[in-house]
């Protein structure tokens, strides 16, 4: 744990760090900023036991300088701690796809997953898809005759919590009406 701790506050020093999207620079960068989330256009992952994810197509206006960009965020809400006989402890953690990576993601889904939706992967076998973005890394499991969506903030500060799901990868279809209307708009 020691060590852990010690290489993370190293890794500043060193020069490696996390990558960010061009959004998350845009905003750290910025004395103040408006996010203005497209509530209309957004894509929402529930899971069972009540974490979310939600994709909003977004526009970032630096206000002192009045400079724009746009950006898909990701919001995720996830339990960080679970008691008994009371409410469970929620965090809430956001992370952007910057408009550069939208085409390939877009690709992505519409080459690999939505034509795998309906196939399983034969007994005993198992396929991953994987996309990776700057900040966010999606996966697409199947096996035998199950499948798993998964959602991974690469930048959280809960490395272990992540969202994913079985029962509402029939909703996958819904981030790409999401990821083209972003598209659209660049």
């Amino acid at each position: 744990m020691k060590k852990t701790i010690f290489l993370m506050l190293l890794f500043p020093l060193l020069g490696i760090s996390q990558q960010q999207s061009e959004p998350s620079k845009f905003i750290n960068e910025s004395v103040s900023v408006q996010i203005n989330k497209n509530e209309n256009e957004k894509t929402v992952f529930k899971s069972g036991i009540g974490e979310t994810v939600t994709f909003y197509p977004s526009e970032i206006i630096n206000l002192k300088e009045n400079k724009k960009t746009e950006g898909l965020e990701l919001e995720s809400v996830f339990i960080t701690k679970e008691h008994q006989n009371r409410p469970s402890q929620y965090a809430k953690e956001t992370a952007w796809i910057e408009t550069s990576e939208i085409q390939e993601l877009l690709f992505w889904f519409e080459n690999y997953i939505i034509p795998n939706l309906n196939s399983g992967a034969n007994s005993k076998k198992t396929v991953q898809y994987v996309f990776n973005s700057k900040e966010v890394q999606f996966k697409f499991d199947v096996y035998n005759n199950n499948q798993t969506f998964t959602i991974i903030m690469k930048n959280s500060k809960y490395e272990d919590k992540y969202f994913w799901t079985e029962t509402r990868v029939k909703d996958i279809p819904n981030i790409i009406k999401t990821l083209q209307y972003l598209k659209s708009k660049t």
